[in-house]
Formats: structure tokens, C-alpha cells, sequence
């Protein structure tokens, strides 16, 4: 997540740079959703998983969906608030979404790939 991290504080710079501070503020909200949404799911996710394995993908699943719902519920009262173009820069909040999404899906794709994880269980020796 620490590049994730700093490719959100490299958004919030360029975002002020080019936008002021609604720019900045909007750069701000969009990291935030990300870490958020994937700091979520690395956090809570390994627990219950560990808790129900027979169950892991049904446990991810629904944390997804959970998630997605949340999301949504949070863009329609931003849009209904009437903050975003105003006083939070919609350009700038979408680009960092998208920059910092990208940075942590190819984070988790290197992690999975170095990962030494065993695909299926062969039982013990007999």
C-alpha cells in the first residue's frame, strides 16, 4: 500500500498544481475511496478467511459486494450534495480513482505472482 500511498500523494500535487485547491481537495476524496476500499479488504479479509477457508471465495464475495454498495451509496450523496464541481473537482477526483486503482492492482498483481501459495492441497503423506 505504501506505493499506492505515493502515488496518491504525486495526484494531490499535480491535482493542486493544475486545479487549486478544489483540485487538491478532490484528489484528496479520491485516494481516500481507494485506500479505503482496498485497505478494507487487506485488512478484514485474511481473518475471515483463515475463520471460514471452506467458504473464502462466498466470504470475499460478499465483502465485495458490501463494498460496491457502499461505494455507491457515497457517489450519489457527493453528487447530491452539490460539493462536487464546486468545491471538489470532479476531473481531478476521477483521475486519481483511476491512477490510484491502477497502482494498487498492479501492487496486488506483483504480491500474487512472487507469492509462493500452493494451488490445491495434496493431503498428508501416508
Amino acid at each position: 500500500m505504501g506505493s499506492a500511498v505515493a502515488v496518491a500523494v504525486v495526484c494531490v500535487v499535480v491535482a493542486a498544481v493544475a486545479a487549486g485547491l478544489s483540485g487538491a481537495l478532490g484528489a484528496l476524496v479520491g485516494a481516500g475511496v481507494v485506500l479505503v476500499f482496498f485497505g478494507v479488504t487487506a485488512t478484514v479479509l485474511p481473518p475471515l478467511t483463515e475463520q471460514a477457508s471452506g467458504n473464502a471465495l462466498l466470504v470475499a464475495l460478499l465483502l465485495y459486494g458490501t463494498k460496491i454498495l457502499l461505494l455507491l451509496l457515497g457517489a450519489v450523496v457527493l453528487a447530491r450534495s452539490g460539493v462536487l464541481g464546486d468545491q471538489i473537482d470532479a476531473a481531478a477526483l476521477g483521475l486519481t480513482v483511476i491512477a490510484c486503482t491502477l497502482a494498487v492492482t498492479v501492487i496486488e498483481i506483483v504480491a500474487a505472482t512472487r507469492s509462493r501459495t500452493p494451488l490445491y492441497d495434496l493431503g498428508e503423506e501416508r
